[in-house]
């Protein structure tokens, strides 16, 4: 598929590796739910932050990866 569309496969793999890092921290994943349990903190009070540090930021991060591969800047 990259090479059909013009991408490089270094590109390709970056911009798939950070897609991945920035989809596993929904609410009900494991991890998820045991670090919130060990540190003694509830859903409601601990998922926004955690939810910023690994789902926005690795999500704005994949974005600018693409826009950057696009342009052929990375």
């Amino acid at each position: 598929m990259s090479q059909t569309s013009g991408i490089p496969l270094a590109v390709f793999h970056r911009v798939g590796s950070i897609a991945c890092g920035g989809l596993n921290t929904m609410p009900h994943d494991g991890a998820v739910v045991t670090y919130l349990s060990y540190c003694k903190i509830s859903h409601k009070r601990g998922y926004f932050d955690m939810f910023i540090v690994a789902g926005a930021i690795p999500i704005l991060a994949n974005i600018v990866a693409i826009i950057l591969g696009t342009i052929g800047i990375v």
